[in-house]
């Protein structure tokens, strides 16, 4: 059988870019798993605002399998967007929700020296606060091992 340009083993024409993956996906089991998944979300986002690994975890699926149909989502128009952010000490995280408003603005971030210093100071002025109480006294005893090491240093 002669096959057309642009076409698979089968004769079926493909457009442009399309592969024969990609016509698989959007017409069998793949797909309707997909738009399952999708409605999934944006069901449990519809309750309520929630991180990716809130996602991940109420629903079943990977932080990747979710990240990857939030941003096809996005694409899609179907009104996900960042409501929030939620910032820890090292990075800032993502809080998706439903509708059509604009994304929240990424926080400006704080420099992790600025925490440093700044906790550094609030333990400095605690210090002060507290009475000077001195050097500890520290008493030492004698163990069979540093019984030997006396003697050893008797004999030079």
């Amino acid at each position: 059988m002669m096959r057309n340009r642009g076409s698979d083993r089968n004769g079926v024409f493909l457009a442009g870019n399309e592969t024969r993956q990609s016509q698989l996906a959007k017409t069998g089991k793949c797909s309707r798993l997909i738009h399952e998944q999708k409605d999934r979300i944006e069901a449990a986002l519809a309750r309520c605002q929630m991180t990716i690994s809130d996602l991940a975890s109420e629903l079943g699926l990977s932080n990747d399998t979710i990240r990857n149909r939030i941003n096809e989502m996005v694409i899609e128009g179907r009104g996900v967007r960042v409501a929030g952010w939620r910032v820890l000490d090292t990075t800032m995280v993502r809080i998706w929700g439903v509708g059509f408003e604009r994304d929240e603005p990424k926080p400006v971030r704080v420099r992790v020296t600025a925490i440093r210093k700044r906790r550094k100071a609030e333990s400095e002025h605690h210090r002060a606060l507290t009475p000077a109480i001195g050097p500890a006294a520290v008493r030492f005893r004698r163990e069979g091992m540093d019984e030997w090491l006396f003697r050893i240093q008797e004999l030079r």
